[in-house]
């Protein structure tokens, strides 16, 4: 009599190895193009490596978690319970990199789940139309406020800084601004206004003629047309 062997899960009572293989290679291809657009279309400073591979291992990882949950009901179970157990700790601060991340888990899913077909469809259509948002700069207000820092004096005898100076320059050169935040300093006062450049007039112009009045020690400016981090 034959000892009875335990069947401990194999390829043969589980998963084709075929399978398998077009579900790895193929998500790691669509995960390379998920990368590479991301890459491409990415604006701000804060690019990371680490979240291009994140994102090609995303994919793969996607297809394999389908793989072993396809079927079986405790396998599913027991994934959940393994996933509710990791902490993810990571902040993303562009929204944008979070629809990359479920792009990158919902190819892997359907590679996983054998729909190939689907998975490379919506992987190219996404990628498609990020690249002709990107291009089209959509969302984007064609009036962006620029962010004006100044570093400014008190006037002589001790008297306070006139802020009054300054909004009447934007009130020439801009056709809105805003006070975003004051901050005294000793003698010293820091102002950061919003401010949206009149027609023929440019950031540029507006931070030269801060920089000429004697009150001001230091202008700095921040574009934020591209959403850059200060």
């Amino acid at each position: 009599m034959q000892p009875v062997i335990p069947d401990i899960g194999s390829f043969s009572t589980m998963l084709n190895p075929v399978v398998a293989v077009i579900a790895l290679f193929g998500s790691c291809l669509l995960g390379l193009l998920t990368a590479w657009v991301y890459k491409s279309t990415h604006r701000g400073l804060s690019y990371s490596q680490s979240f291009q591979f994140s994102l090609v291992l995303l994919t793969i990882l996607g297809s394999v978690v389908m793989m072993v949950a396809a079927g079986s009901l405790t396998r599913a179970i027991g994934i959940l319970g393994a996933f509710s157990l990791v902490r993810f700790r990571t902040a993303i601060k562009d929204p944008k990199d979070m629809a990359f991340i479920l792009l990158s888990l919902s190819t892997g899913l359907a590679m996983g789940a054998e729909m190939y077909i689907l998975a490379g469809m919506t992987t190219v259509f996404v990628s498609l139309v990020i690249l002709v948002l990107t291009w089209a700069n959509f969302g984007m207000s064609s009036k962006h406020e620029s962010v004006f820092r100044l570093m400014c004096k008190e006037g002589g005898k001790g008297s306070a800084v006139n802020i009054a100076v300054y909004e009447a320059m934007f009130d020439k050169m801009a056709d809105s601004y805003r006070l975003l935040s004051a901050h005294g300093r000793g003698d010293r006062m820091e102002l950061s206004y919003g401010v949206r450049p009149r027609k023929g007039e440019t950031a540029i112009s507006i931070l030269d003629a801060l920089r000429k009045d004697h009150s001001v020690e230091d202008v700095e400016l921040f574009d934020a047309k591209h959403q850059v981090e200060f």
